[in-house]
């Protein structure tokens, strides 16, 4: 009986340290993991009754209404006026379906929980109104209706950025989905996140294959930006690190696919363009602080996210060759843009193919970055478009590819934006 009650003795005492190492695991180690995580829906449910600040595009469109109430008190639901053209990357909040992009990684500065914004808060505190952040984000409106449009009904992404700062102008996929569907379900919509669509430009690698007919600038490009394969560091949630290897025959050998993300190719491709320095993606042009009654406030402040490099891709001199080397690819496939009436300007661009994994066909898909104006960058574009099940993507269209059409309909746009005065703008 004494060797029972001491058997027994032990075993309780073995319960209660594995239950308390594991909650202390749960309640201090793990905590901001599973606080973040994105099947928690609770800090979203929270977040839809609370005031929060507006989303809105560099150029002045408002992507997310603010969380407000109405004369009468009912709370106005959180509402996205474009629906898919920035689902992932605005995001949605909802009871059920939890918070996702913008909405997510900045949660603090929308609702106004944000440190800064607290302090900030504090200057009011006699004023009978609480204080919430509008994020004003890198991309522009026109630029992105651009980017959808020249993708089509291709699944695939866009991506246009700025070399010098990292900012992101455009950044589409295909297949989006609809935010309202998740912030006010309808009668056989999804409810949560979990089945969502990924978003092809950031969230999805793709196994990646130069093509020669465009000189040696696809490869040489490829075997640049496979030195930096880790994520790039953007500011969204859900980006993954470095890709597996699959059956797709990715490895080490030199004519091995390479697996990249959409934006990692546009940020391989922009470090080109700052002398192989490697600028850090993203999406948040500043955050601006206010009251949540609207009205101005001595403590009103704004304050914008500064550029950070993240490494070297290309040495200069490497840079400045591979530059010169995909300037003679894009002569090869008569590539030139024109922005603006009578301003033709050249391009310097490198593509190549992507194979259907999940498919023994011989269908393709294409890939291709674009850098202009090619004797100094200052907008660069990557382009994928996955292989379509009727229609080789990958073939070539006079000289180029559907992938290099498409980079040189988003970058006349945006250069056309750049030829417009700052204070023209809207």
């Amino acid at each position: 009986m004494r060797g029972r009650i001491i058997r027994l003795a032990v075993a309780l005492a073995v319960g209660f340290a594995v239950l308390l190492v594991q909650l202390t695991n749960l309640g201090f180690v793990s905590a901001e993991g599973l606080r973040n995580h994105e099947l928690n829906t609770r800090a979203a449910a929270a977040a839809v009754g609370n005031p929060r600040g507006a989303i809105i595009s560099a150029d002045g469109e408002v992507l997310a209404l603010p969380i407000a109430h109405d004369d009468s008190g009912r709370r106005l639901p959180r509402s996205y006026p474009h629906g898919p053209l920035y689902a992932h990357t605005v995001g949605y909040l909802g009871l059920t379906a939890g918070a996702s992009g913008i909405e997510r990684s900045y949660d603090s500065e929308l609702s106004g929980t944000a440190t800064r914004i607290a302090v900030q808060e504090l200057a009011d505190l006699f004023a009978d109104s609480g204080r919430v952040g509008d994020v004003v984000l890198t991309l522009n409106h026109g630029v992105q209706l651009t980017a959808r449009a020249a993708l089509g009904d291709r699944d695939g992404a866009v991506v246009v950025i700025d070399p010098a700062t990292g900012a992101l102008i455009a950044m589409w996929s295909r297949p989006s989905f609809d935010p309202e569907a998740l912030v006010s379900p309808r009668p056989g919509d999804v409810h949560t996140g979990a089945r969502l669509p990924l978003a092809r430009a950031y969230q999805r690698h793709y196994a990646l294959t130069a093509d020669e007919s465009l000189s040696t600038a696809g490869a040489e490009f490829l075997e640049g930006a496979r030195r930096k394969p880790g994520s790039t560091g953007i500011d969204l949630p859900g980006e993954p690190g470095e890709a597996e290897p699959d059956g797709t025959g990715n490895g080490n050998g030199d004519d091995a696919p390479v697996r990249l993300t959409p934006l990692q190719l546009a940020v391989a491709a922009a470090s080109i363009a700052t002398d192989g320095l490697r600028m850090r993606p993203r999406v948040v042009h500043r955050v601006d602080s206010r009251s949540t009654e609207g009205e101005p406030s001595t403590s009103d402040a704004s304050v914008e996210a500064a550029p950070r490099d993240a490494g070297r891709v290309f040495s200069t001199a490497g840079a400045a060759g591979l530059l010169a080397r995909m300037t003679a690819a894009a002569q090869q496939a008569a590539i030139s843009l024109v922005p603006t009436e009578g301003a033709e300007l050249p391009a310097a661009i490198a593509a190549g193919r992507m194979g259907d994994p999940t498919d023994t066909s011989t269908r393709t898909g294409s890939w291709a970055v674009l850098l202009a104006p090619a004797d100094a960058p200052t907008v660069a574009v990557a382009v994928l478009i996955e292989p379509d099940a009727t229609l080789d993507i990958g073939k070539g269209r006079g000289g180029g590819t559907l992938a290099t059409m498409i980079a040189a309909t988003a970058a006349e746009t945006a250069l056309a934006l750049q030829a417009v005065p700052e204070t023209d703008r809207p």
